[in-house]
């Protein structure tokens, strides 16, 4: 098989599809007390000592301005009939998408959203830039599981585990 050093986004996308991921919302606290959050695939655990978690956010989400500016975020993690979450916080207006949703502030004061299957509360540890993306990785200082299956993405689309 011939790699071409030029892969298309588009295609790159396609490809990536065929590995299921979790599906998160990523969520912060601006300092005028505002909640802010983004829909987010790219997550996952980087170290045991100390607890740390990655987050990958493109440099054009509206989001990330307010998760720089507080120091600190949560990770929702969607339970398996959360597709509308995450098509609400990956689409929908910034202004709008707490509307109507259920939160309560977390250790580090980011909101951590009703109805999740478990929620990471973090303070921002380190910084790097990747390509389009900065990662963020953030130091666990709280989180949950409450149970249940988690929503995933697969191809383009949101499903469930089957067991």
């Amino acid at each position: 098989m011939e790699q071409d050093a030029r892969l298309d986004p588009a295609r790159f996308r396609e490809i990536m599809g065929h590995y299921p991921t979790g599906v998160t919302v990523v969520t912060a606290l601006h300092r005028d007390g505002t909640p802010f959050g983004l829909t987010a695939n790219s997550v996952t655990s980087v170290s045991l000592d100390p607890p740390l978690v990655l987050v990958c956010v493109s440099e054009k989400s509206s989001s990330l301005g307010a998760i720089l500016a507080s120091g600190a975020f949560a990770v929702n993690v969607l339970g398996a009939g959360a597709s509308t979450t995450a098509v609400r916080f990956a689409e929908v207006d910034t202004e709008c998408r707490f509307d109507g949703v259920g939160y309560t502030l977390g250790d580090g004061g980011s909101p951590i959203l009703d109805g999740v299957v478990a929620w990471l509360s973090c303070t921002l540890y380190r910084t790097f830039e990747a390509g389009d993306h900065l990662i963020l990785v953030g130091r666990v200082q709280g989180a949950d599981a409450a149970g249940g299956d988690p929503l995933l993405f697969v191809r383009g689309r949101y499903d469930a585990v089957e067991t």
